[in-house]
Formats: structure tokens, sequence, C-alpha cells
């Protein structure tokens, strides 16, 4: 299957191990990473090791990470991670999304452009029946682009998880395959 996928100014395609240069300054950025699932790298080779196991993590069909470039320039990272397809007799076909965004490219309409093409990719070439994806309370940004592409919101989960010795609350949103494509063909 081609993981590179196009829009009109954006190249996305999985990150490799030869991109640590491009990305090893944001994976290092505290303020990224303030609302991510990891904490800044404090090596190169930390950010090394993260790009080996996303190569490891996509042979094994757990997650698909693409790098988005404009100009050949890293501007962010957007992911299907947890994938889940089946669990004994259960199917789920579902997974969920995660992304972050150069402060220097933010407000520019690259993640929004760059989340509807990997849509697009998850529910048309991927199969997909459902994505999910969640933010930080108070994370205004995140909140808007997941609107923006079109999520419902489902739950709150208080207290989801600890990081940097708080605990976090999150928003929980899903879209269906069925409400994507009713949407895809109206916006027609």
């Amino acid at each position: 299957m081609d993981l590179v996928l196009k829009t009109e100014r954006l190249v996305l395609r999985p990150l490799t191990v030869q991109d640590v240069d491009q990305v090893w300054p944001y994976q290092s950025n505290p303020e990224l990473a303030e609302y991510q699932s990891y904490s800044a790298h404090k090596t190169k080779e930390e950010t090394i090791k993260w790009l080996k196991q996303l190569k490891d993590e996509q042979e094994l069909g757990k997650n698909i990470t693409w790098g988005i470039f404009m100009n050949d320039q890293l501007c962010g990272v957007l992911s299907l991670i947890t994938i889940l397809r089946k669990h004994r007799a259960l199917t789920y076909d579902r997974a969920e999304l995660a992304y972050w965004l150069g402060p220097e490219f933010q407000g520019k309409g690259i993640m929004t452009e760059a989340g509807k093409r990997v849509i697009k990719f998850a529910f048309n070439q991927f199969s997909l029946h459902k994505l999910i994806v969640a933010h930080h309370e108070g994370n205004s940004g995140s909140e808007n682009l997941i609107k923006r592409l079109g999520f419902k919101f489902s739950h709150e989960e208080k207290e989801e998880f600890m990081k940097s010795d708080k605990w976090v609350n999150c928003l929980h949103y899903e879209l269906l395959v069925s409400d994507y494509l009713k949407n895809s063909l109206s916006n027609d």
C-alpha cells in the first residue's frame, strides 16, 4: 500500500531515521511536548530511537506516522495510532488520530489540509470504520481542528492520565465512516 499522500501544498510520507535533523528540533521542544504523550527529547539519539520505533510499529500494523512536508520542509507529524482491527470475535477497524505542528506553521491551515487527507486515506484506502481523537482540556487549538475535521464530541474523561505530576482531563471525539461519507457527498 502506498503510504505517500499528497495534497495541493503538502506531501505526507512515513518518517525515517534520515529525517532526524528535521524532526529533532521539534521533538526536543518542551512547548510542543506539553500536549503530547511524550516528554521532550533530551538527545538526538532519543529521536533516532523514536523514529526506529515508528518504523517497527508500522511494520506490525500498530501505527502509521507521516511527516507533513511543505517544500521539502517538515511542518509536523500526523499519525494513525493504536490501530485495532480485531479482538477475538470482535471487529473494530478503528484508529486514533494524533498530531503536532511546528509553532511557525500553525494558523496556516496545514494541519486541516493534512488531516483531511489522512482521514480520506483511513476510510477509503485503509478501510477503517471509525477514527477517534482526544485533546487535553483547555487545548482550544486542537479542539478547533478536531471540529473542522468533522469529529463529533463523545465524552469527557476526568483525570484520564498523569503527565508532569498533574492529572489531565481529556475530551474525546469520534468520526464514523458513514458520517464521513455523508459529509463528503454533501461537500461535492
